[in-house]
């Protein structure tokens, strides 16, 4: 790496460590959603799978140089940041984080690197909490499923809101029962698979569809299984630790044969990345961009 790729790394870390350190309490926040929800669980692995694209696709020709327009997105993020700061709405403080570090990124590596590492940058989005407002739907999908089922089967039984109420028992379509956390892992591994092994774009939209219809597909039949299982056998079976094996082991299944189908599309020469476009840094313009950078994060939390 040339010297003023060397400063251009410097520059884009120690910017986005001031990210890190103004606008810590909405960092803070998504970091303790994601330690608590275990559908968000992958927000700590998201970065990690961002930096480990980029480095991939890293070549010794790789060229920084400032993008000004960058900026734009920059000024955003603290527009965004301090409005949801003030109107406390936690989720677009989480969505200004990761728009300013890729920002950022963009303004001091450059435009022909943002456009190159493009999808690596993007799925940072990935890490934002995002989906729980669904789980009343979700569940309302479930319990409705597991009725028709039953009466289908002239299974006697009755729906109380989430309560499916049968001869040998009752069942109750919990948030768990909603498969939000499958549904999530699904969606992000789809989006990463549809970008390391596809190239069509149909193919690639096709792939995050299925990602996201499947899950809640596969998490109906489970659902649906469990209640069989447990009225068939008279509330014996599928209960208590079982019925969990059950799900995850549907879930893993699903999951496998999903990953195979993505495996059996793949195409050649993906994932696509353009060649850089040699260029060069100036020194002078790029710390003019970072004082005027600098402003614009500390203003989010004014």
């Amino acid at each position: 790496m040339t010297q003023s790729g060397r400063l251009c790394v410097l520059a884009a870390a120690g910017m986005s460590l001031l990210i890190l350190a103004l606008w810590r309490d909405g960092i803070l926040h998504m970091v303790s959603v994601w330690k608590v929800s275990p559908a968000f669980t992958h927000g700590f692995f998201v970065p990690l799978v961002s930096a480990g694209l980029i480095w991939d696709g890293w070549r010794k020709e790789e060229c920084f140089t400032t993008w000004p327009l960058a900026l734009v997105g920059v000024a955003l993020a603290g527009t965004l940041y301090a409005g949801a700061g003030k109107a406390d709405l936690q989720f677009g403080q989480h969505v200004a984080v990761m728009l300013g570090l890729i920002s950022v990124i963009a303004l001091v590596m450059g435009r022909s690197f943002a456009i190159r590492h493009r999808f690596a940058l993007l799925f940072l989005f990935t890490a934002v909490p995002f989906g729980e407002e669904f789980v009343p739907f979700l569940q309302e999908i479930v319990a409705a499923g597991i009725i028709s089922t039953l009466n289908f089967l002239d299974i006697t039984a009755v729906r109380v809101g989430l309560l499916i109420r049968t001869e040998p028992g009752d069942f109750v379509v919990a948030e768990a029962c909603a498969g939000l956390r499958f549904m999530v892992a699904m969606v992000v591994s789809g989006i990463l698979f549809s970008h390391l092994l596809l190239r069509t774009r149909w193919k690639q939209i096709a792939l995050i569809l299925a990602c996201l219809i499947v899950p809640v597909l596969a998490n109906l039949l489970r659902a649906v299984m469990v209640v069989l299982i447990g009225v068939y056998s008279d509330m014996e079976l599928a209960t208590g630790f079982d019925h969990f094996v059950y799900g995850w082991g549907l879930f893993a299944v699903i999951f496998g044969l999903m990953f195979l189908i993505a495996m059996w599309a793949s195409e050649p020469g993906a994932p696509q990345r353009p060649r850089p476009v040699p260029a060069d840094v100036h020194t002078a313009k790029l710390a003019w961009w970072g004082i005027a950078c600098t402003l614009i994060i500390g203003g989010g939390v004014v």
